[in-house]
């Protein structure tokens, strides 16, 4: 991956032991490993409301085509609504 946000060691018996590159889904934030020379196409997409020119804005395959509703902005709804109650 050209932008790699994170990195996984994956141990087991079956792919043995190695390390992968993830992005966090900028609308979920949920964990995608991505593999060896993948397009953002097919990893999911990338949300260009979320991101900017520097750092892109990765989404999962769930999260494509859906609204752009990042996950800082979520939280901070589940908070207002957390103070108000």
């Amino acid at each position: 991956m050209r932008q790699a946000q994170g990195y996984t060691i994956i141990t087991g018996p079956d792919p043995g032991t190695g390390e992968r590159d993830t992005f966090t889904c900028a609308h979920c934030n949920r964990v995608v490993v991505v593999k060896p020379m993948m397009r953002a196409e097919d990893m999911g997409g990338i949300c260009h409301l979320c991101g900017d020119k520097h750092r892109p804005a990765f989404v999962c395959a769930l999260c494509v085509g859906k609204s752009c509703d990042p996950f800082e902005e979520k939280l901070k709804r589940i908070e207002k609504y957390g103070k108000l109650r």
